[in-house]
């Protein structure tokens, strides 16, 4: 497959020491997320999200071996650059034969500003972070670093204008970390931005998650009323539940889509792309199926706004991604060839860098080439455009 273009759809940036300072208003910098150290004198991440700060560990050293990584004790210094500068990024993806990445940012240290009281506070800190992924991140290559834009959390024309704001500065899609009007459920104060998201066309991702600006400002209160001890990894159960919790990331993906689907939002916008990203796939298969099973037995008394099965939407108007996901490769007909796309997590700990291609020949070696070269670098690159 040496000749095969491979296009990461899940990719992560570890923010600068810096990015705060040169990025974000001097009117913000006492709110800003605080680089501190952790228990080990590792390099962390303080900020209003809840729990102690965020230690780097994790997300910092693509290609340690599995038994060296460590939650505590990294500093910047043993960070692969790659990870926060962009210039360095490109060295690495050359060094694991990967042609493109589509880029998330760190949505711990996102939440910092998604979830604050101050409306203002929340659009200085998700347009620092845009400022940078484009501005600095990316440019030292936009054809290979694609930078997802982030929407932010205070309303729908908010949203609207952030997702025109990207089109404008050359995005190839746009993340939601909560449904587009602000609300704690999608409803059809939504509608707008779906509509715009088809006028500009770009595809809308959703990284695991949606979670309400409310919801955001409630677990920073119930973290401070348990005295911060969100991750104490002394514990077991902490770390039993940090850990086993990586494992079903799909779960909290599987409501946002059956909403987005039952409630008609691809029925009135069939244009609409949406991206489900870091949920894995082997799941799929049997997730249509029980849509269509219920669907079909209350379809009269439920009156949905469907015209047809409401797997037809996930097939028309959705993909996903995965890392390590055999079954998901074995079951790709039924989750659908042209609907999964391979990635790493790079930076993070669950990523194989340098060995990714060997990873993509040990799941997909006995695949068609057709199908694999889509599962791997065409699907991404014919949803994010990227030849455009």
């Amino acid at each position: 497959m040496s000749n095969t273009r491979i296009v990461d759809a899940d990719c992560h940036i570890l923010e600068p020491t810096d990015i705060w300072k040169n990025h974000l208003g001097s009117k913000w910098q006492d709110k800003a997320p605080k680089l501190v150290k952790d228990p080990e004198g590792g390099d962390a991440w303080l900020t209003a999200v809840g729990g102690d700060p965020d230690p780097i560990g994790l997300v910092s050293t693509p290609g340690m071996p599995f038994d060296k990584f460590r939650w505590y004790g990294v500093t910047y210094e043993e960070a692969r650059p790659g990870c926060y500068n962009g210039h360095e990024r490109l060295k690495d993806m050359d060094i694991d034969g990967v042609s493109a990445e589509i880029l998330f940012p760190p949505q711990r240290t996102m939440s910092h500003f998604l979830g604050d009281e101050d409306e203002d506070f929340v659009l200085a800190g998700v347009e620092a972070y845009n400022n940078f992924l484009f501005e600095e991140f990316c440019a030292p290559d936009v054809k290979r670093l694609i930078g997802m834009a982030q929407i932010p959390s205070v309303g729908i024309d908010s949203a609207v204008d952030g997702l025109r704001k990207a089109k404008a500065r050359g995005a190839k899609g746009v993340l939601i970390s909560n449904w587009p009007a602000g609300t704690e459920s999608l409803s059809r104060d939504d509608d707008p931005f779906w509509a715009a998201a088809v006028d500009e066309g770009l595809p809308v991702t959703i990284h695991i998650n949606i979670i309400s600006r409310k919801s955001r400002m409630s677990s920073r209160l119930a973290a401070a009323a348990r005295g911060n001890q969100l991750y104490n990894m002394s514990s077991e159960a902490t770390r039993a539940k940090a850990i086993g919790g990586m494992s079903h990331v799909f779960a909290m993906a599987t409501g946002a889509m059956t909403d987005m689907i039952f409630t008609g939002v691809f029925e009135r916008f069939p244009e609409l792309q949406v991206c489900w990203i870091e949920t894995g796939v082997g799941w799929i298969p049997h997730f249509l199926e029980c849509l269509d099973d219920r669907w079909w037995r209350n379809r009269v008394w439920g009156d949905l706004p469907l015209t047809e099965p409401p797997s037809f939407y996930w097939y028309r108007n959705n993909a996903a991604s995965f890392i390590i996901d055999h079954t998901g490769v074995e079951l790709r007909h039924r989750v659908g060839v042209d609907n999964i796309m391979w990635s790493s997590d790079y930076p993070h700990h669950g990523n194989d860098w340098p060995y990714s291609r060997r990873t993509i020949e040990d799941m997909m070696g006995s695949v068609a080439e057709d199908e694999r070269s889509r599962i791997t670098g065409g699907n991404a690159a014919r949803i994010w455009r990227l030849d455009d």
